[in-house]
Formats: structure tokens, C-alpha cells, sequence
């Protein structure tokens, strides 16, 4: 029985859509099997009157040629336009003092900016935080990648890091990752922290809004350009298991029955979806199934449409601590950070705060959350509730953030069962983090896969040859 594909590719998020840019890019053929309604469909924009708001603003890496998806867009001729968004900001509860994350040149620099963000002093601690900022600034991002399983604290160690260095970095990492410092110096890896700091503090990447929102100015672009070029996109076509012959992954069954065969398979979804499509799961991944499942977090997002600017003036993407110090939540005011997103005469002010499991549970579930997240907000900006002309919220069962800093991952490669790829944002290895990182997880996967099979059909050849 023919193939359909060279390759099939589970997940039409931004991981699904890369890799099959890349497949595309390196003379393969694809077809991308979206299991929802349309491709990207958790980054659907929440519309709010006649404005939109997100909370997903994908990194663009001129270091890493622009990065994943801007590779993909250029490569495909995808009209995807994007606005870069001012440096993030810090709003400290506790002094009410608003901390601006300019890009650093120097570990002296970073070490600066540690010192106005750190919850622990660090005047004592500079010289050890210096040394070590050189050593993060001078590695590469392929070894900055293999650290994506390695604990923080222990990485920490083994650079000779002292223990109080070790708590502050640990302290700044918890406040990136919306997580206690107790379950950062347990959970988080190095990988996580170093990522943002190379990307967000030494200036090589840039947060962005793709206009008018990530699903309809980046997603849909590519999806369209990818089919303009003969990609086939099936759309709710729910995978039902893996299809396995002669101990190879050639292909999938769908939930109505329909066989879609490959010679490899890409399986491009976010971890715990892994469990629901792989019946037979090998041991190499479940551990890193197991551990999204027991740690996945709900991102409570909220959208307010208001007849009034009650911030401020505020302009930036900006996280919000706690008089503790710890990290309570993100503010986007839409209608600064991404143009084109808000009404005339209207302010969007979309917020988020992301919820360990039983810390949401403790909140009460979606409702206390939201209720929470606007509490904060009221606070932070009074009169929200009064300027406010329409809401809506959502809440995700999934961390944006929580596959790049924490837990064991998938291999890109299964060993157990050849022809089997993993390509999600769980998955390894990846660059940089969030939407940008899933998107390396599919592009770099895609040129495992491409490699795999050159030497396939090398052997073949020769094999050939030899009869």
C-alpha cells in the first residue's frame, strides 16, 4: 500500500506547522493532521467588542535567523506582519516601583538588572553573579539546548555556584515561571532560566504581537501558504493510535478509521496528549507524560474593554510581584503593545496568572481565579471595574511556559520505536521558550527526520546496488 506522505505530522499548532516547513523546505512531503476545528487553535484571540486580546506574543530571535515561524513565513512567502512590543517591566507591589528590563551588553549589566528585580540582596553576591552571567553569555545555543533535563540548582552547582547565588537564581527564576521559589529549586531546569536571560535580558530575541493576533497574522498565513505549495492540512481529524508495522511507525489511524501512512511520524502536540495517541507508550516517554499530567497548569486570562485609561499611561507588557516578591501575574495594555488590536477610542487591558494545580484548586477553580486575577488588577489600576464596558475571560488548561522549564522531556527521536519522532514544545531538543520554542521543536525535529531518512534511502540505494 502507497504512502500518503513522506512524512505525517500530528499537531497543527506552531510546533506542526514549522515542522512542516521545514520537511517542505528539505525536499520532503508532509501532510499536518490538526486534530481541531482549524490549525493554532489555542491561540485564538479572545474578542472583546470589536477589539481582540492575547496573551501569546511570540519571541522573534534575529540571532537564530529570525527564529521558527519567521523562518517558516520567509521560506513560505506567508504574509505575516508583527509589531515589536517595548521592554518588559516589572510593577514591584511591595514599593509600587515599576523596574524596566532593558537588553543588557554585559554580565555587569545583567547583575544590575538582578539587583533592582532580585527579592534578596545581591551587593555581596556580584562578583560570583558576574562570572557566572559571562559563562551563560558566552555558551551556544545548541549547548544552551541540552540542559532542557538538567535541575537549575544542580547546574548551579556544578558551576561552583554558592549556595546564596544559587537562592537568588532559583528566586529569579521562580518569578519568571509564576511558580513558589520551594518548587523552582525542586522542578526547574537550567534550561528554562538561561533561555530568558540570553533572550529577554542580553537582547536576542524580542517579544512581539503579529498583527491583528498570533492565530489570523501568523498561524493562518502559514497554514494557507503551506497548502498554496501542495501541503495537505486535514482539519477535526482526531488521531485515534499510532500506526506500527514491522516495528516501525508508518502512519496513523484516525477516530473514523481512516489510515494515513508515512515513512516517519511526527507527533507535534502538546505532552499529555502524547498518552491519548500513542497506545503502546514506551518507557522513554513515560516519564515526561507522567509529569506534564501531574503539573500542567491553568493560565487564567482576562480581557477588559474600557471607556477610560486607568492605568496610567502604561505601555509595556508588564509582571506583576507581590509584596513577597513572587511573581502574581502578567498586565498587556493592547491597545500600546500591539496597534490595531483595540477600538477607537477604546483600552484594552488583558491580564494573566498561571496556577500550579492545587493552587487553582485552592482558588477555586475558574471562577476564583478570574476572580482573583481582577482583584489584583482593581488594586493595581482603580476604577477597572467602573471603566469597564465588556470582559471575558478564559482559562487554558496548559502553562505556556511549563515545557521549557521544568520536567523530563520527550526524545526527539523514540528509540523504541523507529520512525517515531516527538516534536511538541515538551519534547528535545528546542530553543528559547513559548510559542517560539515549539516552533524549534518542530523545525529542528524536521531536520533529524530529513537526515533519517537521506540515510535511509542511501542504504536502500546501496543495498540495491549490492543485488
Amino acid at each position: 500500500m502507497g504512502n500518503d506522505a513522506d512524512v505525517v505530522v500530528v499537531g497543527a499548532g506552531v510546533a506542526g506547522l514549522c515542522c512542516a516547513a521545514t520537511l517542505l523546505e528539505q525536499g520532503l512531503n508532509p501532510i499536518l493532521i490538526c486534530e481541531t476545528p482549524e490549525v493554532g487553535w489555542s491561540l485564538r484571540a479572545a474578542k472583546v467588542g470589536k477589539s481582540r486580546g492575547f496573551v501569546q506574543h511570540p519571541v522573534w530571535q534575529p540571532g537564530l535567523g529570525g527564529g521558527s515561524w519567521y523562518s517558516a513565513a520567509r521560506f513560505l512567502n506567508a504574509p505575516v506582519n508583527f509589531d515589536v512590543s517595548p521592554p518588559l517591566q516589572i510593577h514591584r507591589m511591595a514599593d509600587q516601583s515599576t523596574v524596566t528590563l532593558s537588553v543588557s551588553t554585559s554580565p555587569a549589566g545583567i547583575v544590575d538588572t538582578f539587583a533592582n528585580i532580585s527579592s534578596l540582596p545581591i551587593v555581596d553576591q556580584r562578583a560570583g553573579l558576574e562570572r557566572l552571567m559571562s559563562e551563560v553569555q558566552a555558551m551556544s545555543w545548541s549547548e544552551i539546548s541540552k540542559l532542557s533535563e538538567i535541575p537549575l540548582s544542580e547546574w548551579l552547582q556544578h558551576r561552583g555556584a554558592e549556595p546564596v547565588v544559587s537562592k537568588i537564581m532559583c528566586g529569579l527564576a521562580a518569578k519568571v515561571s509564576e511558580i513558589p521559589v520551594d518548587v523552582a529549586e525542586k522542578i526547574l531546569n537550567a534550561y528554562g532560566i538561561l533561555t530568558k536571560i540570553r533572550a529577554l535580558l542580553f537582547g536576542e530575541a524580542f517579544c512581539t504581537s503579529p498583527a491583528p493576533d498570533p492565530w489570523e497574522g501568523m498561524v493562518l498565513p502559514l497554514a494557507r501558504a503551506l497548502e498554496a505549495k501542495g501541503v495537505r492540512i486535514l482539519r477535526s481529524a482526531k488521531v485515534d493510535d499510532v500506526l506500527i508495522e514491522n516495528e516501525r511507525a508508518r502512519g496513523v489511524v484516525l477516530k473514523n478509521g481512516d489510515v494515513i501512512r508515512g515513512v516517519a511520524v511526527a507527533l507535534a502536540t502538546a505532552t499529555p496528549r502524547v498518552a491519548r495517541i500513542l497506545k503502546n507508550m514506551p518507557d522513554s516517554v513515560r516519564a515526561a507524560v507522567e509529569h506534564a499530567d501531574a503539573v500542567k497548569g491553568y493560565d487564567c486570562c482576562t480581557y477588559s474593554l474600557l471607556d477610560r485609561d486607568v492605568t496610567n499611561g502604561l505601555a509595556n507588557i508588564t509582571m506583576i510581584t507581590d509584596e513577597a516578591g513572587a511573581n502574581r501575574g502578567y498586565v498587556f495594555p493592547m491597545h500600546a503593545v500591539s496597534p490595531g488590536s483595540t477600538e477607537e477610542g477604546k483600552f484594552l487591558l488583558a491580564a494573566q496568572s498561571q496556577h500550579m494545580p492545587d493552587e487553582y484548586d485552592t482558588l477555586g477553580g475558574h471562577e476564583g481565579a478570574v476572580t482573583s486575577l481582577l482583584d489584583l488588577q482593581e488594586r493595581l489600576y482603580p476604577g477597572l471595574q467602573e471603566a469597564t464596558v465588556e470582559r471575558t475571560t478564559q482559562v487554558h488548561p496548559y502553562g505556556w511556559l511549563n515545557p521549557s522549564t521544568h520536567g523530563p522531556k520527550l526524545p526527539g527521536r523514540c528509540a523504541e520505536i523507529p520512525g517515531l519522532y516527538f516534536a511538541g514544545d515538551g519534547s528535545t531538543p528546542t530553543m528559547s521558550f513559548g510559542v517560539e520554542g515549539a516552533g524549534q521543536a518542530g523545525r529542528l525535529r524536521a531536520l533529524t527526520i530529513a537526515e533519517d531518512l537521506a540515510a535511509i534511502s542511501q542504504c536502500e540505494q546501496a543495498q540495491a546496488v549490492l543485488r
